[in-house]
């Protein structure tokens, strides 16, 4: 059986404004992306996935699009599109846009037309509602960002849907023209040479009289957009897919409902929800990362998992579940071996190859994400939280934190612009540039060189490819996460202590493929270190493959 081509790369996440400066704007662009694809191939990735790059007010940075076959000239042209994606296979590595089709701009042409001509061709396009008897809103949904999902319209003197910010509202997907607007649009940049498309919040664009989540017609809308796309069977469709489990993601996935290829859970990232959400954080417990792990790994056996840390939604993986203080490298190159060697095609976020981590936010002025503001001040006003704990809360989680721009060098900031630039970056560079970059990690014992060689690990050897996902079970106080990836020619043991402290486990013999400490030995009975991780071959009946090697921590 040919597998997809996506089973066998590792896909890099791009938040586009910034990665790269290449014009000295304080903006990453495209032809940043262009200059960095050597690093890229380097590293190990088959394909990239750009944050949305499209014409856009940014009011939520690039997902209220305007036009969808334009390319904002914050990030530069349709042609310099072109020249990447060019480019990009010149160096074995596929481009993935993020189609944001479940809202629009209140900017877009579209929009306008609906909101002054109810009657007209657009008057459908969104999703329109009269006001309750007593004037209030259709129902009481609440936007993802805070506040009610409705606003009104003079013009129309109905309310419309934004299940986001009022300025992003939602499409009407039970409009068949607004489906064949988007198949088209979809099938514009396939032309140019995309290979797949990330789809923002997709099981949002059906809608039930109950709830805006996963509705009755999703599969339908898929199964439909997918059958509508040029060389659609290998054309990569990732959802995106808040709110919904392992379950509903294997339907999502199945291979005979010809709708998407994979999907991004989020149960994983909710570990550390405390009994008020997100904003309410709490120490998450390694039980329920080996749950998770398992559900997700049991359900999607016949489908095909993405293995993600984090991504520009999400604060810095290594500050949320390592130990960024004094088990940086190894916190964040454990975490990495845990979840980039199970079953799935991993999905690696910019700058946490050198395990960048969460800024230092002391004042509430400095928090420029539209969700993260509006919960603070939701917090404050709503909530009567203290401005020093609502802030406390934030801190920690905002979205701001993942989209820093990344360190290249220990240049002024942190060569995210070009020497001689006189723009500042969009964003504040992290203060510890200096240390942690690009340019400083090219060694063994850096994060950088030991993810180069867990991808290429998981690239040279087919048992952690394609084999089968067993979770080996801990007692629920321990901090170990482990388990085997199994096939006929072996088994390949990946094991991680995700803790400061030392604790044993007991090994059979193998040989270390990986390890993130120098010394690590392999012994009836052994005690892992803290953050200590190791992979090891298990009973191998093959020839040539993986070379045996340690990592050397400086």
């Amino acid at each position: 059986m040919t597998r997809p081509w996506w089973h066998d790369t590792v896909i890099y996440h791009i938040y586009p404004r910034s990665f790269y400066d290449a014009n000295g704007d304080g903006y990453g662009d495209l032809p940043g992306i262009i200059e960095k694809l050597p690093y890229l191939r380097d590293l190990g990735i088959g394909a990239i996935w750009m944050g949305p790059v499209f014409s856009s007010p940014q009011v939520d940075n690039g997902y209220d699009v305007s036009d969808y076959r334009r390319i904002d000239p914050l990030f530069g042209t349709n042609a310099d599109m072109d020249r990447l994606i060019e480019s990009a296979d010149r160096h074995g590595i596929r481009v993935l846009l993020d189609l944001v089709f479940n809202h629009s701009s209140d900017r877009h042409p579209w929009f306008e037309a609906s909101r002054s001509r109810p009657a007209g061709k657009y008057g459908d396009y969104y999703i329109w509602r009269d006001a309750a008897p007593d004037g209030s809103e259709p129902n009481e949904w609440r936007s993802v960002f805070g506040g009610s999902a409705w606003d009104w319209s003079e013009d129309r003197h109905q309310f419309y849907l934004h299940l986001f910010a009022r300025e992003q509202p939602d499409l009407n997907w039970e409009n068949p023209a607004v489906r064949a607007e988007l198949r088209d649009i979809a099938n514009y940049w396939l032309d140019r040479g995309v290979a797949g498309f990330r789809m923002d919040v997709i099981n949002f664009i059906s809608k039930s009289a109950d709830d805006y989540i996963d509705g009755p017609r999703f599969l339908e809308f898929i199964a439909e957009f997918r059958a509508g796309l040029r060389n659609g069977g290998e054309v990569l469709l990732v959802g995106e897919t808040p709110g919904i489990n392992a379950e509903r993601a294997a339907a999502y996935t199945d291979p005979d409902a010809g709708a998407l290829d994979m999907v991004l859970l989020f149960d994983h990232l909710r570990l550390d929800h405390g009994p008020g959400g997100r904003w309410d954080p709490v120490p998450w417990r390694h039980e329920d990362l080996r749950r998770n792990m398992e559900y997700e790994q049991r359900l999607l056996k016949r489908a095909w998992p993405s293995i993600y840390l984090s991504n520009h939604d999400q604060p810095r993986i290594v500050s949320r579940y390592g130990n960024e203080q004094e088990y940086r490298y190894e916190s964040a190159t454990a975490l990495a071996t845990v979840f980039y060697l199970q079953r799935g095609t991993p999905i690696l976020y910019q700058g946490d190859e050198i395990a960048m981590r969460n800024i230092p936010i002391e004042e509430a002025t400095q928090i420029v994400d539209i969700e993260s503001g509006n919960a603070y001040r939701e917090l404050v006003q709503e909530k009567g939280l203290s401005p020093e704990e609502a802030l406390r809360r934030v801190r920690r989680i905002a979205r701001d934190n993942g989209r820093t721009p990344m360190q290249w060098s220990g240049a002024d900031n942190a060569g995210f612009t070009p020497r001689g630039a006189t723009a500042s970056p969009w964003y504040p560079v992290n203060p510890d540039y200096p240390e942690w970059n690009v340019a400083a990690q090219d060694e063994s014992g850096t994060v950088r060189w030991y993810i180069r060689e867990l991808l290429a690990l998981r690239r040279d050897d087919v048992t952690l490819r394609h084999g089968e996902f067993e979770l080996v079970h801990e007692p629920e106080d321990s901090p170990v996460v482990a388990y085997r990836r199994r096939r006929v020619n072996g088994t390949v043991l990946v094991v991680a202590n995700l803790s400061d402290g030392v604790v044993g486990f007991p090994f059979t013999n193998g040989s270390i493929l990986l390890s993130n400490y120098s010394d690590s030995p392999v012994e009836s009975t052994s005690l892992l270190r803290p953050w200590e991780c190791r992979v090891l071959a298990e009973n191998l009946h093959r020839v040539g493959g993986i070379h045996t090697m340690t990592v050397e921590k400086t």
